[in-house]
């Protein structure tokens, strides 16, 4: 019995350390808002380095361009904000959904142009938990997908549900804009452009503990779901891109970069399996995380065109 007693004990204490450093090591850094700013161009990025100076043009551009700050509180009570910039007559609106402890500039600065100019209007969120939006933690899509949801009924409210809707995400707003078609959305959604998203936030943070912290999915894992569940209300596997897309009738553009180790490639591909909804995936060859519209811009432009003109302009009955 004494024997079971030091064993229970060595047992307890090391699954307390455990969890003392999931949470200061790895939750704490990956879900709680970080005090730093996010950037709006993501200068160390060497596969970015030929396109900064246009990027730092279109950052320019965009701040000295007449907008308005959009405010909704989220299901969960939480003050989150939007920049939306309007088009003169207007052929629909555009939702861009950032990534991961990222900002609207650092994901969508080129893709605010190329919209803009061809008469969409453009909303940019700040995620909850980043930038101007309220929030503590941040929950990779499963909170998140609501808070899309909402924004596109904010949209359809100001245009009086008129126009078509495109709902945009890179990365985690990938995932969100894909977990989002699983919600009840606005009719006006015409089709979802998702940008290297992961299938679920349990799949991708064992990616990460694998690749890049080199630690056991056992006990890691199961820890980091104990500590968003006792701090951010969420469990890491309670809902996926996968359970969305078995459902979703809204046409889905994937696109993804075959260099990207961050989040590989092969969860675009099993999110296009997933889909049953018309759908494309896009590879950008050489691309690694998050740059595929800069590094690809020609055939990404092509593809967006193409999904706009047969899933979002109204055809004239001749």
């Amino acid at each position: 019995m004494r024997m079971f007693f030091i064993l229970f004990g060595f047992c307890a204490v090391l699954f307390a350390l455990s969890t003392l450093l999931v949470y200061a090591f790895l939750f704490r850094p990956t879900l709680l808002r970080r005090k730093k700013k996010a950037p709006e161009i993501f200068e160390d990025v060497p596969s970015l380095a030929p396109y900064l100076t246009e990027l730092r043009a279109a950052v320019d551009s965009f701040h000295r361009m007449e907008k308005e700050t959009m405010y909704i509180t989220s299901f969960d009570g939480i003050k989150l904000v939007a920049w939306y910039l309007k088009a003169g007559d207007a052929r629909g609106t555009v939702v861009c959904m950032h990534g991961y402890h990222g900002s609207p500039m650092s994901d969508f600065s080129l893709a605010v142009r190329f919209f803009h100019e061809r008469g969409w209007n453009v909303l940019l969120p700040h995620e909850r938990a980043h930038g101007e939006s309220g929030g503590k933690y941040l929950t990779f899509g499963i909170k998140e997908r609501f808070d899309c949801r909402d924004w596109a009924a904010a949209v359809d409210r100001k245009n009086g549900s008129a126009l078509p809707i495109i709902l945009y995400g890179v990365s985690m707003g990938a995932a969100t804009v894909l977990m989002a078609s699983g919600t009840k959305l606005s009719e006006n959604v015409k089709f979802i452009i998702a940008d290297c998203g992961y299938t679920s936030p349990r799949d991708q943070i064992a990616h990460v503990l694998k690749t890049s912290y080199r630690l056991p999915l056992f006990p890691t894992l199961a820890i980091s779901d104990m500590l968003a569940r006792a701090f951010a209300d969420f469990s890491l596997s309670e809902y996926s891109t996968l359970d969305a897309l078995a459902e979703n009738k809204i046409p889905v553009l994937f696109v993804h970069g075959d260099a990207d180790t961050f989040v590989p490639l092969y969860m675009s591909e099993k999110n296009y399996e997933a889909c049953k909804a018309p759908k494309e995936l896009l590879i950008i060859k050489g691309s690694p995380y998050a740059v595929n519209y800069a590094l690809g811009r020609k055939e990404y432009e092509k593809k967006i065109i193409e999904f706009m003109d047969k899933y979002a302009v109204k055809k004239v009955q001749g």
